[in-house]
């Protein structure tokens, strides 16, 4: 007994996938991996680094009235040209900032509201402490600038 044959279209032979598709392939999901894995557990900014950040930037520009903004009623009045003028002539031969990180703080500092950061610039390292009142205000500002290499 034979089996008739069927008619019809016949389906076009597989197309072997070849290696670049698949290194292609390959490469476009490790990038989307890579791109969730850096959104989901990328550094954010704290409400202190952005302040520390944008006193910084302001420092550097010699703004003297964004210097002020950040600071409390008392401390903002000690902050003045002469003040703001040697800090911008510190930091403008550092370049642009390129982040701001707050480092680990030991309980005392913690309750005494003082907060360490390192601020990285394009040609070096800045270790920054700030001093808040309880508004989260600027009270004491103290820097140590990268020594020379």
């Amino acid at each position: 007994m034979t089996t008739p044959a069927i008619s019809g279209p016949t389906a076009p032979p597989r197309r072997p996938v070849s290696s670049t598709s698949s290194f292609l392939l390959a490469a476009i999901i490790f990038l989307i991996i890579f791109s969730i894995f850096r959104a989901i557990f990328a550094h954010h900014e704290t409400t202190y680094e952005r302040i520390a950040r944008e006193m910084t930037v302001d420092l550097q520009n010699n703004d003297l009235a964004g210097v002020q903004s950040f600071q409390n009623a008392e401390t903002a009045t000690l902050v003045n040209h002469a003040v703001v003028g040697s800090d911008a002539d510190a930091f403008a031969p550092l370049g642009k900032v390129q982040r701001v990180r707050e480092t680990s703080a030991t309980p005392d500092e913690t309750a005494r509201r003082i907060h360490d950061f390192d601020v990285t610039f394009d040609k070096g390292v800045v270790h920054e402490s700030i001093r808040f009142d309880p508004d989260n205000k600027v009270i004491a500002f103290k820097y140590q600038l990268p020594t020379a290499q």
